[in-house]
Formats: C-alpha cells, sequence, structure tokens
C-alpha cells in the first residue's frame, strides 16, 4: 500500500511534553506519512516548536495555527479539513503519543483489506498479548460512557475516545467536518452519528461496514492528560446535544 496518509496531531501547550524526535522519527520511518501539527492557540511555547519541527522537513509537516484555543474538537476538524487536501487517507493521533505511531502500519492496511470501511479507530482493548495501560478509573468510566453511547445514539463502539484514528479523504468525511462540532467532550461520537445519518439518508453502507474498530497493540497512560474525571459528566450531558442533532444528518447530503 503506497497512498499518503496526512496525521493530524492537535496541540494544546504541549511544548513540554511533545515528542518532537518520535515524530521525525516516524517521518523517516514511513515515506507514506505526512504530519499536520495544530496549534490550538498555545499560550507556551508550543507555536515555536511546532515551527521548528515543520521546518526539520517542510514538504511533509505543516503548521496549522488557530488564533485561540477552540479545544480539541475544532483543533481536529481543521486540520483534517487541512489534511484531506493532502492525502487519500488522513487521521488524527493524540500528541502525547499514547499509541506509539508504529501502530498506524495496522491500522492504514485495513482500508486495503476492507475497501468499503471509511473509517478505522484503534480501539484500547485490555487483553492478553496487548499491552494496554490504562488507569482503572478511566477504564471503567470508558466502559459505562459506551454502553450510555450505545443506548442513546445507537453506535454500538467498544471505544469512542481513543485518540487513534484514520479516514478516507472521501466525500463522507468532508460532509461530517463541514460544520464545527456542537460537543467539545465527545467530538468522536458526534462525527460517528453523523456519518451513521448521512449513510441512511444516502443509500450508504450500514455503519457496522463503513467504520471499523481495530485493537491496539500498545497503548500507555501519559501523566498531563486535560481531561479530568470530571469531564464524565460533562460527555453524558453532551450525548442528549448529539442526540437531537442527530435526525438532522438522516436528511442531509453527501457534499
Amino acid at each position: 500500500m503506497t497512498d499518503r496518509l496526512a496525521l493530524v496531531i492537535p496541540c494544546f501547550n504541549e511544548a513540554a511534553r511533545l515528542d518532537q524526535q518520535a515524530l521525525r522519527d516516524a517521518i523517516t520511518r514511513y515515506a507514506w506519512l505526512d504530519l499536520v501539527l495544530v496549534d490550538d492557540g498555545s499560550t507556551d511555547a508550543t507555536a515555536a516548536a511546532l515551527a521548528a519541527l515543520a521546518a526539520t522537513a517542510p514538504s511533509r509537516m505543516c503548521v496549522v495555527s488557530l488564533a485561540s484555543n477552540g479545544g480539541k474538537a475544532e483543533a481536529v476538524r481543521r486540520g483534517l479539513q487541512m489534511a484531506m487536501t493532502r492525502a487519500p487517507y488522513c487521521g488524527f493521533w493524540d500528541a502525547d503519543l499514547s499509541a506509539p505511531l508504529d501502530e498506524l502500519v495496522a491500522l492504514r492496511e485495513l482500508f486495503t483489506r476492507f475497501p468499503a470501511v471509511q473509517w478505522v479507530w484503534g480501539i484500547r482493548l485490555r487483553a492478553l498479548g496487548r499491552q494496554v495501560t490504562r488507569q482503572p478509573l478511566r477504564h471503567y468510566l470508558g466502559r459505562v460512557f459506551a454502553t450510555a453511547t450505545s443506548l442513546a445514539l445507537g453506535v454500538d463502539s467498544y471505544d469512542t475516545q481513543c485518540g487513534a484514528k484514520l479516514f478516507r479523504s472521501s466525500g463522507w468525511l468532508a460532509t461530517v467536518l463541514a460544520e464545527p462540532f456542537l460537543s467539545r467532550w465527545i467530538f468522536d461520537v458526534e462525527m460517528v452519528t453523523r456519518l451513521n445519518g448521512l449513510l441512511q439518508a444516502n443509500g450508504g453502507a450500514e455503519l457496522s461496514q463503513a467504520v471499523y474498530e481495530q485493537p491496539l497493540a500498545v497503548w500507555t497512560h501519559r501523566a498531563g492528560s486535560k481531561v479530568r474525571s470530571g469531564d464524565f459528566v460533562k460527555a453524558v450531558m453532551e450525548l442528549l446535544t448529539v442526540r437531537r442533532d442527530s435526525a438532522r444528518w438522516r436528511r442531509a447530503v453527501v457534499l
């Protein structure tokens, strides 16, 4: 598989923990990989760090600078819109690299194995043979949230919140990204809910055929996450907002 992939790395005040060497190594190792580095209105030295990093391989890395902090949802949305113009595949990855960039290889290959698949999502499945380390509270809250998402929206995803996701740069994705997200904490859920509505409205495949969840081989909890356990309540409340908006997407037309 030789098609290029443009990967979005959303950053907000990541200067102290951004692993620039790992990003440079990935660019060197994978000739098919580009990076779209998004500075989400950082107030530390992130902007300078990203500019210096991109300057080391300007044909392979670019920086999208947002004037003010709009949150991860908007940073990812704007980054993906840029990434779609650079490559037939795109995606986003958490800046802390909890999932090592080597995981890209297995996720990307799934697009060749399954031509109908539009999106490939990494999931954090704790199982024998996999090196997945999570804080117990986060793990169990995640299982509760997955159940709530299934009940509220009919989306049977195991792990919507894992920050390792790839997409075909298609009209489906362009339409999903055309409008800012209503949710700040669960934009991943909002994305898949929008896609589900579009597939129903436009005679596309079933959601279970369009989105493929792949267990990651390695995922390691990193200190410094900006998400707090109390945000779980906000996420559940946002499910109601996404549910109210879902009917509109069942009448939308793919761009």
